[in-house]
């Protein structure tokens, strides 16, 4: 936890590769709130690398906790990528959230995924491009929903 918090970016962007092996090993016991609150702290990090691969971690983690920690403790954290400045993160999180589609089904996108996009999309202060990120989300995960549940 102390190398999270170093000067160097570098040691910051390994840091955060390294994550999803600790992940697998460490269980659920990884997401003790200090963890939470540096990984929420990197989300803000200066350097884009490390923004991406904190996300693209939380992404991950999704496939190792399953459904039920993921909305619980890392949706939340997850879900600031539509909001974020440097357009690869997006572009990764758009990735991402398909991939957690799939994993999860269309109840967690009805239920969770699709409100916090159109809230995203809808919020006073949006720019273009996070609108157009929303959308994109909304058609990457399109996908998973039958046309019962798209209307």
């Amino acid at each position: 936890m102390e190398l999270i918090k170093d000067e160097n970016s570098d040691v910051r962007l390994n840091v955060a590769n390294g994550m999803i092996k600790m992940a697998g090993v460490l269980g659920p016991d990884l997401l003790s709130p200090a963890f939470l609150t540096t990984i929420t702290s990197m989300t803000k990090d200066v350097q884009w690398r490390v923004r991406l691969s904190v996300f693209e971690l939380i992404g991950d983690l999704s496939k190792i906790y399953g459904k039920e920690i993921f909305v619980k403790h890392l949706e939340p954290i997850f879900m600031q990528y539509l909001t974020n400045t440097a357009a690869a993160v997006r572009e990764m999180g758009i990735a991402k959230s398909r991939e957690i589609a799939e994993r999860f089904k269309a109840d967690w996108v009805v239920n969770n995924y699709l409100p916090k996009v159109l809230d995203n999309y809808n919020g006073d202060k949006q720019g273009y491009n996070f609108r157009m990120a929303s959308l994109n989300s909304l058609h990457s995960v399109m996908g998973h929903l039958s046309k019962d549940q798209i209307t």
